[in-house]
């Protein structure tokens, strides 16, 4: 067996997200059936995150098991799957790894991108990708509440209650809020694994208190109560991306295994 590993990039608008469903449009159903047609055999992918309906990706990351039945170099997958997907899902990178490598398990961080537009009028070519809040935010006031979720916290506050992760502790490495000249405004955050929500009501809280229907200071008092009725709602789905998911160097082969 032979173990590859695949970035994936969606516009996730028109996927109910990419955990399979039965009788639903998914992600992870697409890539099922797409690898499977083109390679003559049936081939599952296991992914990294399980993104939500409406929940887009850059940085998605799955990987595949082959054996002997597939007969395409994997230094051609890359052009081959090119001309297969839909428009809306993109095979961005294809690599073997060691037989250690797990997409989900071996994952030591991860990125993702939410995106505002604080203006009256949404954009429309920018509606599919961005939230739409029409008000004004104080960003040093979002900036000043985020400081409070930096850091190894429970996160119990910050997840829907149908979360199923055992625990809620998860460290936050960084919260970077950027606001652009054309009024966007960028919460980018990282660390080492988010629940089910977590990044979305993340993002409500703070826009909440951007809006100053909720006091900034409350941040960490919010974290301290472990109670999701405290916090700010949840986002909408459409203005989070997955940008990115890292891994050990040591999970991927040496250019000469190749």
């Amino acid at each position: 067996m032979t173990k590859v590993k695949l970035t994936v990039a969606y516009d996730g608008t028109d996927f109910t997200g990419f955990q399979i469903q039965e009788g639903f449009r998914t992600v992870q159903a697409e890539l099922d059936r797409i690898l499977s047609h083109t390679f003559g055999c049936n081939l599952q992918v296991v992914g990294a995150s399980r993104t939500d309906a409406g929940v887009h990706a850059v940085g998605q990351v799955v990987h595949v098991e082959i054996d002997k039945q597939v007969r395409i170099p994997i230094e051609q997958w890359d052009y081959v799957l090119r001309y297969r997907m839909p428009r809306d899902l993109m095979v961005t990178e294809v690599l073997p790894v060691s037989e250690d490598f797990h997409a989900r398990h071996s994952a030591r961080n991860k990125v993702y991108r939410y995106t505002v537009s604080a203006v009256r009028k949404p954009a429309i070519f920018t509606a599919r990708f961005v939230a739409h809040v029409p008000y004004a935010l104080d960003v040093d006031a979002m900036r000043e509440a985020a400081l409070a979720l930096l850091g190894e916290h429970d996160f119990t506050s910050f997840c829907t209650a149908r979360a199923q992760q055992p625990t809620k502790v998860r460290t936050i490495r960084s919260l970077m809020i950027t606001e652009t000249p054309d009024h966007q405004i960028v919460f980018e955050v990282e660390g080492n694994g988010f629940l089910h929500n977590m990044v979305r009501i993340m993002v409500g809280t703070l826009i909440e208190m951007g809006r100053h229907q909720m006091c900034s200071k409350d941040m960490g008092t919010i974290l301290e109560m472990r109670d999701r009725r405290r916090a700010g709602p949840t986002a909408p789905p459409h203005g989070l991306c997955l940008c990115r998911i890292d891994y050990p160097h040591d999970l991927t082969l040496p250019k000469a295994v190749r």
